[in-house]
């Protein structure tokens, strides 16, 4: 190399376009991130809640015994007139009584956690405090059949929640259809 060699580098101006191509590519992609992020969010906390009713029906019939998944804010004990996002418990119930309880000889099977504070999981139809497997699988009391939606919900409203469509038979399915059973899901 010679003594002036011709040094090469970026201009002012060069660096000035880049900064602006990087800022305007920035703008564009987070808000669509977060979106990705919040649909993601939903995803989990509905496939929560489907991996506890697989688990509940799966134990009742390998019980043959109730089981039931109730609102549980503590771990501990069902929790009457609370929020399913506060956490549920899916416990064995040791008889036909009080199956919206957990009583002496009841076990606790699984104990899931509260729900991020931006999702909100709302029950419809004969599902409110608690939802109960009969020994064959079905979904009902030892009197009355149970049947709803559990809506998954976050602060972006109906238009991105999913439901958790349960039927008597036992079976369910996640929709995003707004529309089913004539009406839209609830958040």
């Amino acid at each position: 190399m010679g003594k002036y060699s011709k040094m090469r580098g970026v201009t002012l101006l060069e660096l000035m376009i880049a900064l602006l191509i990087a800022s305007v590519m920035l703008t564009i992609g987070i808000p669509s991130f977060q979106a990705v992020l919040d649909n993601q969010r939903l995803t989990v906390a509905t496939n929560e809640m489907v991996m506890s009713l697989n688990l509940a029906k799966s134990e009742a019939i390998k019980r043959v015994a109730y089981v039931t998944l109730c609102k549980s804010n503590n771990g501990v004990a069902c929790t009457a007139g609370g929020a399913w996002n506060d956490g549920w418990i899916v416990f064995a119930n040791s008889g036909v009584a009080n199956l919206d309880a957990i009583d002496a000889g009841d076990e606790i099977i699984r104990i899931y956690p509260k729900l991020r504070e931006s999702i909100d999981l709302t029950p419809t139809g004969t599902i409110v405090d608690f939802l109960s497997f009969r020994p064959s699988g079905t979904l009902g009391t030892s009197v009355a059949n149970m049947t709803g939606t559990l809506t998954v919900c976050d602060e972006r409203g109906a238009e991105h929640a999913r439901g958790v469509l349960l039927e008597a038979s036992g079976r369910w399915s996640v929709s995003r259809d707004l529309a089913h059973d004539g009406g839209a899901l609830a958040c």
